[in-house]
């Protein structure tokens, strides 16, 4: 679970929800901001364009604020999506980001990568890191943390989470 702290900075105005259909025990996170606009590649509830962000999203203008949660893994080509994502951020606009990293392989419609919090940056360039970790509960590491179970080392269920802003155009 991700805290409220962790993205309360984000920049008021308009924000792209990416990834926004509603299923069955998720929640709307379009209700997480004042204005919102629900993108997601299927249609259903919570979306108000159905688009595939591998190709650039034209004639929607620019957002204050991007929220993507749980999509980059699902993918076929990330850097293109990340360009587009970049593409309609303006100067100053935020974006919080989720993916997993230690998660089991699920579909929608399949499941391609895992990426380390180092690849963020490379995968967003135009963007300033504030904060960006691997998640495992409530808890931002630096490192994927580990546990151990009888004596066997293990790397916990995580999340690869950043919260950024975008610096130049």
């Amino acid at each position: 679970m991700i805290s409220d702290s962790f993205y309360q900075d984000f920049k008021q105005g308009r924000t792209l929800v990416i990834g926004s259909k509603v299923y069955a025990k998720n929640t709307d996170r379009r209700r997480l901001y004042p204005d919102a606009i629900g993108l997601d590649l299927f249609d259903g509830e919570g979306v108000d364009i159905v688009h595939d962000l591998e190709t650039p999203l034209i004639g929607h203008g620019l957002f204050d604020h991007i929220d993507c949660y749980s999509v980059l893994e699902h993918v076929q080509r990330p850097w293109l999506m990340c360009a587009n994502i970049e593409s309609v951020m303006g100067e100053g606009s935020t974006i919080f980001i989720s993916v997993p990293f230690i998660w089991r392989v699920h579909g929608y419609p399949s499941d391609y990568w895992r990426i380390t919090r180092d690849t963020l940056p490379i995968l967003f360039p135009r963007i300033e890191w504030i904060k960006r970790g691997y998640l495992a509960g409530d808890e931002l590491h630096k490192k994927a943390p580990a546990v151990t179970i009888d004596g066997q080392v293990f790397l916990q269920k995580t999340e690869v989470v950043g919260f950024g802003v975008k610096r130049g155009l």
